[in-house]
């Protein structure tokens, strides 16, 4: 059974062996965006587990789009976006001890804005417009448009 297991995990990671690295972006950006809106249902549900799960998973993916950047650039932009990375990567943790959904909405609209971007100048598709709470707070709502 848990040959079957393995061998069934290998043969979906096989996926992405030939996709565009620019849809393998665009495919953390979006699973980050939705690890976070769970993460956030589990904070309204108070549900410790699947809080932490779901938060672990969204700081895994921001970090692995954080090393995705070339350390060898330093123009001002990539500077800029692994700033903007190691301070979410700061906050998301705090999370899990203090409950605070307004940092996982500030990380939220950071990624939801990140992947418009991604969206347009890289893959040349018009982004969505992220949606917003009163105050132009961005919501984190469980279902992201890919």
């Amino acid at each position: 059974m848990a040959a079957m297991q393995a061998y069934n995990t290998y043969r979906n990671s096989q996926v992405y062996d030939g996709m565009d690295p620019k849809e393998l972006i665009l495919m953390l950006y979006n699973e980050a965006l939705r690890r976070l809106a769970l993460a956030k249902e589990g904070i309204e549900e108070n549900d410790s587990r699947k809080r932490g799960e779901h938060l672990g998973r969204a700081i895994a993916i921001v970090s692995e789009l954080s090393a995705c950047l070339d350390s060898k650039v330093e123009a001002e932009e990539i500077n800029f976006l692994r700033g903007l990375y190691r301070a979410i990567l700061l906050e998301l943790p705090k999370v899990s001890m203090t409950n605070d959904v307004k940092t996982l909405d500030t990380a939220f609209g950071y990624i939801t804005r990140l992947r418009d971007i991604w969206k347009k100048t890289v893959m040349g598709t018009a982004a969505a417009q992220p949606e917003n709470q009163p105050g132009g707070t961005p919501r984190v709502s469980a279902t992201v448009a890919a």
